[in-house]
């Protein structure tokens, strides 16, 4: 059976205020060329369908639109949420979808949904796990609450409790999760120390693992556990990112043949970098732009000359000589702190020239910690 794969859609989201509607519209128009030149014979969305957990109604159109395509062409659809999605929303009218050959897993997050097909080579079947975070998972097993500290914990018993059969079949995993050594960019959410990671380790018993969450196509552990990636640059930290869609090739048990087809935007992404009189000698492009300028000087209307050659400027910065010379304090004279306030206030004042934090600013901090605290005491 041969599968695309794709995830992290993200519709409805914008860029530096830009709604990118048009460019997401323009790409699953793409996508859905390659399903029907390349005979895909089933979809496999990895989460992250939309931007925000309430998606606008224009974002859902996109989506729905999209769907009644590949049912259009008989394509079984097999969709999961993502930490970004709304599980209730994506899951919204799943039973009558599912008469359209679209599986949705449904709003119960803790949850594997398993759905088994048939193929020339036999049994197959494709799980669905949506983003599942540690609470939901003490919540449904609260026996099994206590050893639940972390997201590899969550997967670890979750996975426990749909074991998979031994049956020889092919088995596809369809997941959302953080998986330790994948390289990630600015772009993606996740946890502060890494408190998201799980192990690949987990996925050992499937055959292919469809996975979402991180924007840049990779394989993590085994070439069979798989990141699509999101099918356009979301960020100025994915500049140098080459997009994709992912075709596996599921044959018979044990064999399994990736490739990538290459998409192509709307609107391609770039950064230059350079003083505003050689920039203004650019050739004019209406790619999404990050200029770096470099003047020591720049006029207070270099935004608007910019936009002359580059209509679709998101981003301007100045990085010159003065914004070079950072404040770093000489390291004898930093005294030894214990405090968290303390060390805090030195952190600040490196990054801003001296300068120490306001007593807003520092309240803000401690409520955090409070808020922390009494977090860390109720688990």
């Amino acid at each position: 059976m041969r599968f695309l794969h794709l995830a992290d859609l993200h519709l409805g989201k914008t860029l530096h205020k830009q709604n990118l509607l048009a460019d997401q519209r323009f790409i699953l128009q793409q996508i859905l060329e390659t399903a029907r030149t390349r005979e895909i014979d089933a979809v496999l969305i990895a989460g992250d369908v939309y931007q925000r957990n309430a998606p606008s109604a224009d974002a859902m159109t996109l989506f729905s639109d999209f769907l009644a395509a590949l049912a259009d062409m008989q394509l079984p659809v097999y969709v999961i949420s993502g930490n970004h999605d709304s599980a209730e929303r994506v899951a919204y009218l799943s039973e009558i979808a599912a008469h359209s050959g679209i599986r949705i897993a449904g709003a119960d997050s803790a949850a594997v949904y398993s759905y088994p097909a048939e193929d020339a080579y036999g049994s197959l079947t494709v799980h669905l796990m949506p983003f599942t975070a540690p609470l939901q998972v003490r919540q449904k097993y609260p026996d099994e609450a206590d050893g639940i500290r972390s997201y590899d914990d969550a997967i670890r018993v979750l996975l426990s409790h749909y074991p998979l059969p031994d049956d020889g079949g092919r088995h596809i995993m369809v997941a959302h999760q953080f998986l330790t050594g994948g390289a990630v960019c600015e772009s993606e959410e996740l946890a502060i120390g890494g408190l998201d990671n799980i192990s690949a380790a987990l996925f050992d018993g499937y055959d292919y693992v469809a996975l979402g969450h991180l924007h840049g196509p990779q394989y993590v552990s085994r070439p069979e556990i798989r990141y699509a990636g999101s099918p356009l640059k979301y960020s100025f930290s994915e500049v140098h990112q080459h997009k994709s869609v992912t075709i596996a090739d599921i044959r018979e048990k044990g064999n399994v043949t990736i490739e990538t087809v290459s998409l192509t935007p709307l609107h391609e992404m770039q950064e230059l970098t350079g003083t505003l009189d050689a920039l203004m000698q650019h050739e004019p492009t209406e790619d999404y732009l990050h200029v770096i300028l470099t003047d020591d000087n720049p006029p207070s209307d270099a935004v608007r000359m910019l936009r002359t050659v580059f209509p679709n400027l998101l981003q301007m910065t100045v990085q010159n000589t003065r914004m070079r010379a950072d404040y770093v304090p000489e390291e004898q004279t930093l005294p030894q702190r214990t405090d968290f306030a303390a060390l805090l206030t030195d952190f600040y004042a490196a990054q801003n020239q001296g300068a120490e934090p306001t007593e807003q600013q520092m309240q803000i901090v401690r409520d955090l910690l409070e808020q922390l605290d009494r977090e860390a005491g109720a688990l």
